[in-house]
């Protein structure tokens, strides 16, 4: 768990130098699926780096082109989404539920759509699960924050 945390940790920094950088907010709109009290999508930074559309906001929607295969989480606050050329997606989000609860909804939608669960493992008071499918990879790790749950999930081709 602790590279885990270290992992995100690394990333979400990395995510908030950019967003220093990119001199204010790209674009609001009011779209969102859901997440957050005001239901607003608010994007405070995008970018393309070299083949990494990267976008970082609150109530995100999925980036173009996330496979329409894999379980979406009622409510989830996507605040930051990666889609990486020829190789998949990332996504940093909020859920509410503990983590047992929203492991138990990937566990039973994930397989309903066909995917093979991998792993399913708890990892201190968190969740890390893996699924196969196809020749791809969806892997989910979840850590309890407060009342929600933070998500951090990889779609690879």
């Amino acid at each position: 768990m602790t590279r885990s945390l270290n992992s995100a940790l690394v990333l979400m920094t990395a995510m908030l130098l950019l967003a220093a950088c990119s001199g204010g907010t790209n674009g609001i709109t009011n779209d969102s699926p859901g997440g957050s009290d005001a239901g607003e999508t608010i994007v405070a930074m995008e970018q393309d780096l070299g083949g990494i559309q990267s976008q970082t906001g609150a109530n995100l929607d999925l980036p173009d082109g996330f496979p329409d295969d894999v379980a979406h989480y009622p409510g989830l606050n996507i605040y930051g989404a990666n889609a990486i050329a020829g190789m998949g997606f990332s996504l940093a989000a909020l859920a509410d539920g503990t983590p047992d609860e929203v492991a138990s909804f990937y566990s039973r939608e994930m397989v309903a759509l066909g995917w093979t669960e991998a792993a399913n493992a708890p990892s201190g008071p968190g969740h890390m699960l893996r699924f196969e499918k196809d020749g791809r990879t969806f892997t989910v790790n979840l850590i309890p924050n407060g009342d929600t749950t933070t998500l951090s999930a990889t779609a690879l081709n």
